[in-house]
């Protein structure tokens, strides 16, 4: 009968490789190395992919393996995917070549053994672990090249290393970025839910006293029996805590997947509506490269289009040299900060006008700019998007000065409002999450209930935003490089301020929530009317009372201020505030009860309508005010068009986004009276 289950798996790929997984305990299933010498029999002289995530198993099947790895015909390449650790790391060393992640672990110890008998018995398991020893031992050596001292000193001290570490000691041959960790073994057998979880692996060779047969892998740390087991445990030098290794990971893993994702919706640009649908697969799909985006985009743009006479051909995004040539060449002539070996200095382009420009893209294209009657003439050939480049050059470069302009504009109110995101732009509601203050004793015998959030949902929709601007003839002829540089950077700026401008408005405005109330007032108990209110230890400190006593269904929410914003008339004295650890005045040494209680946020939007008040927001977890944009696009689009009543091309900057506060009891105003 077939073995059902199997630690391993091997599959030819279309390349002509093959890839072999090596995902589990090394043993299990009464798998052997027999069948392991079975199955590699079908590829003879195909060159190996070894995945690695193993907590060891067998070392008498690892020792076969290992040397099969390294009789193969074949390249084997080995790849540690998550963990490598005991014979698991043997059978790695097998590998012609050894890549790790930076984030991925190898682990070398000691065989360890477990006895049962007398003291003839005990000396003869003692050989046998030494003699292991000697044989692991000598496949360490030969990949890192280090000497059987050191190698014997590293396996006695039980050693971990990441990716990184590896490479240096010789144990892999390349390192590259983090990425998710893989976790297909049972990780119950490397980490110990039911006792000290800071000692989270402790690697045990076991003896089977039937067999005979020494298992190498990963276990808990659970102390032996007096009666059955005689055993000295080593000192652990490196722990690794696994869960945070895995809860960066994971954040590391999603970091670079919105990265990716922004740089997609930055290469669709103004295609992201009118292929709404493709750029929508692209960011959902999380094999999906940036590389693959642009592909993607420049074959659906390219249905139905008919090649130009001269090969000419269309590029999105990191397109033909010429092109990516004449927009560094722009940039730089523009003092555009340019990306790392982005200007050549063989660049063709870097002394050339725009009129030249234009002209270049026309030859590139195959139309001689000898069969035009003027240069005004050949400028607005060169602007039709279908006789050359030059329109999407112009574009690309309007394209990054906008962005520029709006990443550059500071602006405060990222730091304590949350983003969002919203597919299209009907109202929606959303609900309030963080309103659920404790979880119910569930008894013996007793089912569990479900809870009931609070469904009254604020409004958010999202709004349009934009200009016009235009590049014309006479710009190109002029060689004016502010056109399209100094002009869409301003607007990105404006886009940025447009985003502030909506937030900070919610703060100095009546704004009605979904309970009738305005965000502010003496009802939500998140405003302060009358005297006292002036900005001060003792305002501060009943401020805190009341965010922290908030309550929702007679619980205490605990809310804690997080962010202090201020006018710019207040900002040095609630610097001050914050900093100050002793009262001003105090004869005493009093302390300040308020020091460090928020960081400071100076917004002068604040100034035009109140020199005096001032607000709390709380942070972290909190909702307070949500900024949404439309399928998660922060930053403005620029579309072009030919231009009918303008000779030249007509940009239009549209920035869409919706803002609207999710919860009272999460901020608090003080009129400052």
């Amino acid at each position: 009968m077939p073995k059902q289950n199997k630690w391993y798996e091997m599959k030819a790929l279309a390349s002509g490789m093959a890839e072999i997984y090596v995902y589990d305990e090394i043993g299990m299933w009464g798998v052997t190395a027999k069948d392991f010498s079975s199955d590699l029999k079908e590829y003879k002289s195909n060159d190996i992919t070894l995945r690695i995530n193993s907590p060891g198993g067998s070392v008498t099947d690892g020792i076969a393996i290992y040397n099969l790895l390294k009789n193969h015909k074949g390249k084997v390449h080995v790849q540690i995917d998550g963990l490598a650790a005991s014979m698991a790391s043997i059978i790695a060393m097998a590998g012609d070549t050894i890549t790790m992640p930076e984030n991925a672990l190898m682990m070398i110890h000691n065989p360890w053994g477990q006895a049962m008998g007398d003291s003839e018995e005990l000396r003869k398991t003692a050989d046998v672990l030494d003699k292991m020893k000697k044989a692991l031992l000598s496949a360490y050596v030969n990949k890192s090249g280090r000497s059987e001292g050191e190698i014997d000193a590293l396996m006695t001290a039980e050693t971990w290393m990441t990716g990184v570490e590896a490479v240096e000691m010789g144990f892999a041959d390349q390192v590259t970025d983090e990425v998710m960790l893989a976790a297909s073994f049972d990780v119950t057998k490397i980490q110990n839910y039911d006792s000290d979880k800071t000692s989270l692996f402790k690697l045990l060779a076991t003896a089977d006293t039937t067999t005979g047969e020494v298992i190498m892998t990963t276990k808990v740390n659970s102390a032996p029996k007096a009666e059955t087991n005689v055993v000295t445990e080593p000192v652990a030098v490196n722990k690794i805590d696994v869960e945070a290794v895995q809860a960066k990971a994971v954040a590391d893993y999603e970091a670079k997947q919105e990265t990716r994702k922004q740089e997609i919706r930055t290469a669709f640009g103004s295609f992201a509506e009118k292929h709404a649908e493709l750029l929508g697969s692209c960011l959902d799909d999380a094999k999906c490269s940036i590389e693959d985006a642009r592909a993607k985009l420049l074959n659906k743009l390219g249905e139905g289009a008919t090649p130009q006479k001269g090969g000419f051909n269309m590029n999105v995004g990191n397109g033909s040299i010429d092109k990516d040539a004449m927009i560094a060449a722009i940039k730089a002539k523009s003092k555009i900060k340019l990306k790392d070996g982005e200007m050549s200095n063989d660049n063709p382009y870097r002394n050339n006008t725009l009129v030249e420009l234009a002209k270049a893209s026309l030859a590139i294209a195959g139309q001689s700019s000898g069969m035009f009657n003027t240069v005004g003439d050949m400028v607005g050939a060169a602007f039709t998007h279908s006789r050359s480049d030059f329109g999407n050059v112009i574009q690309d470069v309007a394209n990054q000065s906008l962005l520029m302009g709006f990443e550059e504009q500071p602006e405060t109110y990222p730091l304590w409002t949350r983003e969002g995101s919203l597919s299209n732009y009907k109202e929606a509601h959303r609900s309030a999450l963080n309103h659920m203050s404790s979880l119910r004793e569930v008894k013996e015998g007793q089912e569990y209930k479900y809870t009931t959030i609070d469904d009254r949902g604020e409004k958010i929709k999202l709004a349009k935003f934009g200009d016009l601007f235009s590049i014309t003839e006479e710009a190109i002829i002029d060689d004016d490089l502010g056109a399209f540089t100094r002009i869409p950077m301003r607007m990105g700026a404006a886009a940025r301020k447009t985003i502030g401008d909506l937030v900070y408005k919610l703060l100095t405005e009546t704004y009605n929530m979904s309970n009738g109330q305005p965000l502010f007032s003496t009802a939500n108990k998140n405003l302060r009317t009358g005297t006292g209110g002036a900005l001060s230890v003792a305002s501060l400190d009943a401020a805190r009372v009341a965010m922290r006593t908030q309550k929702l269904g007679g619980n205490s929410l605990g809310i804690r201020p997080e962010y202090l914003i201020v006018p710019a008339s207040l900002e040095t004295a609630a610097t001050k505030l914050m900093r100050d650890t002793v009262l001003a005045g105090a004869s005493n040494g009093e302390s300040n009860p308020v020091s460090g209680l928020a960081q400071v946020i100076s917004e002068a939007r604040l100034d035009d309508t109140s020199l005096t008040a001032w607000f709390l927001a709380a942070g972290g977890m909190y909702d307070t005010i949500e900024v949404a944009y439309l399928n998660g696009n922060s930053a403005p689009t620029l579309q072009s068009q030919d231009g009918w009543s303008v000779d030249g091309t007509i940009f239009k900057v549209k920035m869409v986004a919706g803002v609207a506060p999710l919860e009272h009891r999460t901020l608090y105003k003080s009129n400052g009276a």
